[in-house]
């Protein structure tokens, strides 16, 4: 195992069968069990579990008193608890007089996955969902209203549970429609009955009701069914509801009774583990680590073997029990609830061992507490139904829990209607919505035969409305210790398509502090950013896109730290299934804390799956993240600065805005045979793919920036476009779109003036798996997915084809889609990124390295037309990484000589290392240090007025001064991959109660491990019996764990 300062710590696990199980064996001296001796035993082998290789635990945890008691916790729930939660004890000298008790061990041993109740639970419950669709879409097309078949089948769903928990008399749901018959009547009558004595409570035949209260039944309405539909409500009602898995219940019960979801019902839900992941950092380990100092405290004071200790014990434990019940979570984008009943377990699970706890010490359980109850979850959703099936998971979640762990009936009213949960708008509210008809613009989707070309366009007398929110402010959030949830993500070009224009004009005019170009799921980002920063919410974790850490959105994060708010632990790449259609994208997870002492970097296998679960492969411990969640030198931060030097030169290309502007080669041919001065203005055309891939031979029609009057000198190709671009962009938002019809929708007039004069210049694809530059020709027109550099030297391709500029790039351009694809992104990767600035033997020397690896990859295009840059790139990746070669790699080898491309990258390498003055080959941790520190000292430099400028003809007349001579000032570059916190601390105030106590010691642990003199150095007032004392507790529980040398340790996840 690694302590969180890299320092490693040999431990031997007494059992481990990979998969099955942990244990950890005891012998108490003379013969004698000592719960002291378990426990410590059992924080043990939790530790252990918690670092196994691939970071997933066993599913059991078994802890053996030789020859005596064998305890079993297993993490079906998602996680062991603690030391009194869910425990099974085995009495050894007996065990063969207990078969049930030898089948478990059996399977334990052979096959725990039998004893999984996740994947019986999650089949039970998507038979019992497709079922009440049929049944839905039944009673839909005999013309029942939609909200009058939802609420029916969601007092039938309630019911049914139920039963089957024990709320109702035994099968009383079953029975009634059973006695009911075939006959609708009948059964719809007697249904209503049931349903108002489940309301009231009292009487319902010969049976007693308990008062359920609620919203669920003040409306007892039933509808008529066919005998048909009765045999499969009946069906329905016969599945075992015990099982009914929360988590996934939800999101297919909207997929069933929404007409428009329904055909989804099939598609991909996410997995608990998944939600779990998010949760545990956010909430329960908030909880958890307060739980645990008042553990320590408690064990301590039952230690002590005396009468007022143990009642003083209690009271800890009761006082910690209403700290919990006045919690509350908010998820303000809440869904079908997946998240507010993931975190309400979690809560449970805790609550659960504090109860256990308080009834070891008190000797008696205590059935009066009032619990952890759904009245403390609070959300927000605009969808329809939101309240209702949220309301119902909740519930059924919670009574599943109290039917597990009390052998009572619960309190009455079973169900209350909380008003904790609402159906709105969660970031945006306004006074009223004002047409503005003379804002109405075409509706792109309203389509019609165009009449020369019969292509679809829009239709021109379809108008899309535009509303606007009068008095539009910033939505309210109720007040909550922690904000959990998985926000829409929604991006900013498909926002006015989705939300309407006057919503997102509104949207953006509440929120002056989140850019206009950012994802809709940064303004729920900053939302929970601002109640962080107030004090009133301890920690808020959110799903997020992946491109978070993109530019456009990570400003939200730049702004919450300027506030204090730091993202506190992150995921910056873990897959995820939409709740949209099930489809599987990746999403960045974090979570935010006011002024974090420290920040965990979580990293996930992108592939492998355990059991369900994604592989931890690492997680860290640093100070701080950086705001594109990363944790080695802020690439980002400087990218945000950049240099004079590059200024000017780096362009994304045309954005076309019609594929009308595209001409294929003999369309092209012809309409330069009907007018030579076509030429003028009919462009080659490449994309990105062109560049990656084997280039297109397509044209397109670029009119420039000229008026429509200037454009009209081309009669022919003004008529092409008016037929095949106008009628698409004149339904355009943006008004400058649509007035401009015949130009590009970006026509890029400073990459125009950049590239003027230039034979040729530079180009990469914006998203590419491999950074490739290369030459265009100056008549090429650059697509927008390639970025353009306005130079023309094969030294700039040298530096920028250089795996140090690569290596700047991917960690400043941020990251694309479900495959996670490098971003190039002009004004992050370029613009910022400090050219070396060599003598010309070495500057000559890079220049024809790259004119080597020029001529030798169009060679390799020429050999073959299978080859292509992307393919190549991919055998050269094999190769570094060691990879065995497929046979159509094998070939692509053969054919393009990729041995030899490595080696040409490999010498192109040191000599752009050699130009900075650097050693190669080093580690890109170091490299992006050496980079941050030159970028940072460039910008001093041009301050003073001294610029490097990469094409100085150009640049200074526009964007220079004066400047003085350009002499380099003098720094230093990092000189090794670590840096050295410093050991100065000023010592801080040692905490009265033993609960700060045992926190503090905990938290600077978890730090780097500490011995008790260097513990009692930190503190003023600390007595080193206490430190000495609250660390051997926390060793017991299996917080830390005492080293060799005297110190006591937490430790990090490794592979």
């Amino acid at each position: 195992m690694i302590a969180r300062d890299g320092t490693e710590a040999q431990n031997f696990i007494d059992l481990y069968n990979v998969g099955h199980f942990l244990l950890e064996a005891k012998d108490a001296d003379g013969g004698k069990s000592t719960d002291l001796l378990l426990r410590r035993a059992f924080g043990q082998a939790r530790t252990y579990a918690a670092h196994v290789p691939g970071g997933i635990a066993p599913p059991y945890l078994l802890v053996l008193d030789v020859g005596k008691t064998l305890l079993v916790w297993d993490r079906w729930n998602g996680s062991f608890g603690g030391y009194a939660a869910h425990v099974r004890r085995i009495d050894l000298p007996t065990l063969h007089q207990r078969p049930v008790d030898i089948a478990l061990l059996v399977d334990i041993w052979s096959n725990p996955s039998a004893r999984d109740p996740r994947s019986h639970a999650q089949a039970v419950t998507k038979e019992i969902a497709e079922r009440l669709a049929e049944l839905a879409k039944a009673l839909e097309d005999r013309g029942l209203d939609q909200e009058r078949v939802a609420k029916f089948l969601m007092r039938c769903v309630f019911a049914m549970f139920a039963e089957d928990v024990g709320l109702l008399p035994h099968e009383a749901f079953r029975q009634t429609i059973q006695n009911a018959g075939a006959k609708p009547e009948v059964l719809s009558r007697a249904l209503e009955n049931l349903w108002k004595a489940m309301d009231e409570g009292g009487l319902f035949g010969y049976e007693k009701f308990l008062r359920f209260n609620g919203h669920f039944f003040k409306d007892a309405e039933s509808l008529p069914l066919t005998p048909t539909y009765i045999a499969l409500l009946l069906e329905s009602a016969k599945a075992d509801w015990r099982d009914v898995e929360p988590t996934i219940f939800g999101t297919l019960l909207v997929r069933a009774l929404d007409p428009v979801e329904r055909h989804k019902l099939g598609a991909e839900y996410t997995p608990r583990a998944f939600i779990e992941r998010l949760v545990r950092p956010t909430v329960e380990e908030p909880i958890r680590e307060r739980w645990t100092a008042v553990q320590a405290d408690v064990l301590q004071l039952r230690q002590s073997g005396k009468p007022k200790d143990r009642t003083t014990a209690a009271t800890r434990l009761r006082d910690f029990h209403t700290w919990m019940r006045g919690l509350r979570f908010l998820d303000p984008a809440c869904g079908s609830g997946n998240f507010l009943y993931v975190t309400m377990h979690l809560v449970k699970e805790i609550e659960l061992e504090v109860i256990n706890e308080l009834a070891d010490v008190t000797e008696a359980r205590e059935f009066r507490l009032e619990e952890v109850d759904p009245s403390q979850f609070y959300g927000i959703e605009v969808k329809p139904w939101a309240r209702e099936i949220l309301e119902l998971v909740l519930w059924i979640g919670f009574r599943q829990h109290w039917k597990r762990h009390h052998h009572v009936q619960p309190p009455e009213p079973v169900l209350q209607d909380t008003g904790t949960l609402e159906c709105r708008d969660a970031v945006l509210a306004w006074d009223r919505i004002v047409h503005r008809p003379e804002r109405d613009r075409l509706d792109p989707k309203r389509r019609i035969a165009h009449t020369v070309t019969g292509e679809l366009v829009p239709d021109p007398g379809a108008r899309l409305p535009y509303l606007e929110h009068a008095g539009a402010r910033p939505a309210p959030w109720p007040d909550a210790d922690f904000i959990i949830g998985n926000p829409p993500y929604l991006g900013e070009k498909r926002q006015r398509d989705v939300l309407g224009d006057g919503y997102v004009d509104a949207l953006r005019a509440a929120y002056e502090d989140v850019t206009d170009s950012a994802d809709l799921v940064a303004y729920f980002w900053h939302r929970a950013a601002s109640a962080v920063a107030g004090g009133r919410t301890l920690r808020a974790g959110l799903i997020t896109t992946n491109s978070i850490t993109q530019a456009k959105n990570r400003t939200v994060i730049e702004s919450a730290a300027a506030r204090g708010v730091g993202v506190a632990w992150a995921v910056a790449d873990h897959v995820w299934y939409d709740g949209d259609d099930g489809a599987e994208v990746r999403v960045a997870m974090t979570v935010l804390a006011l002024r974090p002492t420290n920040a965990r970097l979580v990293r996930v296998d992108p592939v492998e799956r355990v059991r369900g679960e994604v592989a931890v492969i690492e997680e860290i411990r640093v100070p701080r993240l950086n705001a594109d969640l990363t944790a080695h030198a802020n690439v980002a931060g400087a990218a945000d600065a950049p240099l004079l030097a590059n200024a000017g030169l780096s362009y994304q290309g045309y954005k076309r805005g019609g594929d009308g502007f595209v001409l294929s080669a003999d369309e092209a041919r012809s309409m330069l045979i009907a007018d030579p001065r076509h030429r003028e203005v009919i462009h080659p055309y490449r994309n990105g793919k062109d560049l990656t891939s084997r280039p297109r031979d397509v044209y397109v029609i670029d009119l420039g920036l000229m008026t429509e009057d200037e454009a009209r000198e081309y009669p022919i190709l003004f008529d092409h476009l008016r037929d095949r671009v106008y009628p698409e962009r004149v339904a355009n938002p943006r008004a400058s779109y649509a007035r401009y019809w015949w130009r590009f929708l970006e026509p890029r007039r400073e990459l125009r003036e950049a590239l003027r004069g230039l034979p040729r210049y530079l180009v990469t694809s914006e998203v590419s798996k491999h950074p490739i530059f290369a030459f265009a020709d100056a008549r090429v027109a650059p697509d927008g997915t390639l970025v353009c550099i306005a130079l023309a030297e094969e030294y700039a391709l040298g530096v920028l084809s250089s795996s140090i500029h690569a290596m700047w790039a991917f960690s400043a351009g941020g990251r694309m889609g479900v495959r996670h694809t490098p971003r190039y992104s002009k004004g992050i990767c370029f613009d910022a990124f400090p050219f070396p600035s060599p003598g010309d033997p070495l500057r000559t020397a890079i220049a024809g390295a790259a004119v080597r690896i020029e001529r030798h990859r169009s060679a390799a295009l020429d050999r073959d037309e299978t080859v292509t840059l992307m393919k190549l790139y991919d055998v050269v990746s094999a190769l570094r990484a060691g990879r065995a070669l497929t046979a159509t790699q094998r070939h692509l080898h053969e054919l393009g000589a990729c041995g030899v491309l490595r080696d040409l990258h490999d010498d192109l390498d040191r000599l752009v290392a050699e130009a900075y003055g650097w050693s190669w080959p080093e580690p890109p941790s170091l490299v992006l240090e050496r980079l941050v520190a030159l970028h940072d000292a460039r910008v001093e430099e041009e301050r003073a007025g001294n610029v490097r400028w990469l094409r100085p003809h150009y640049q200074k007349p526009r964007f220079g001064s004066d400047s003085g001579s350009g002499a380099p000032p003098e720094f230093e570059l990092p000189a090794s991959e670590d840096s050295e916190l410093s050991d100065v601390v000023t010592p801080a105030p040692w905490p009265k109660d033993a609960v700060g106590q045992i926190t503090v010691l905990r938290q600077i642990a978890s730090e780097a491990p500490i011995t008790v003199e260097a513990a009692l150095k930190r503190f003023t007032g600390a007595k080193r019996e206490l430190v000495e004392r609250h660390l051997e507790t926390l060793a017991i529980l299996g917080e830390v764990q005492r080293l060799e040398d005297g110190r006591y340790a937490a430790f990090a996840m490794v592979s």
